[in-house]
């Protein structure tokens, strides 16, 4: 009985942490694929999340990163996957004067970011954004 008190009170804390924390999980990004596809860009980012979280993650599910990851761009977020280490999601390119746009993603830390377009893969190296470009 003593341990089932002891479990039960140890869900109820870790649940309060969750609540506490969604908007600010910290996510330590590792590095950032994008690739250039028709009307969107496709981002996989991997990254990794402290143990704490990681036990947040198997008992509420992946919403609290879901909710970081969609509030690093203004623009609209359809997500693909998001996982304990990985997530993909494509941001559709905005209109500028007949030319699609991204406006690009802060990324909070020095990471490589590999962008895709047409097969060519272009680096950039220790970067703490994705950059902002034109495509046509």
């Amino acid at each position: 009985m003593q341990s089932l008190k002891g479990i039960l009170s140890l869900l109820i804390l870790l649940s309060f942490i969750s609540v506490a924390n969604a908007q600010n999980l910290d996510l330590k990004i590792k590095e950032v694929f994008v690739t250039v596809e028709g009307e969107a860009v496709e981002i996989k980012m991997l990254y990794d999340v402290d143990p704490l979280r990681k036990i947040q993650f198997f008992l509420f599910g992946a919403m609290p990163i879901r909710d970081e990851l969609a509030n690093i761009t203004d623009s609209e977020i359809e997500f693909t996957k998001v996982d304990l280490d990985e997530a993909t999601f494509r941001i559709y390119f905005e209109s500028e004067n007949g030319t699609k746009y991204f406006p690009g993603i802060e990324l909070g830390r020095c990471v490589n970011v590999y962008i895709n377009v047409s097969g060519t893969t272009f680096l950039f190296e220790n970067t703490t954004k994705v950059p902002a470009f034109y495509y046509s």
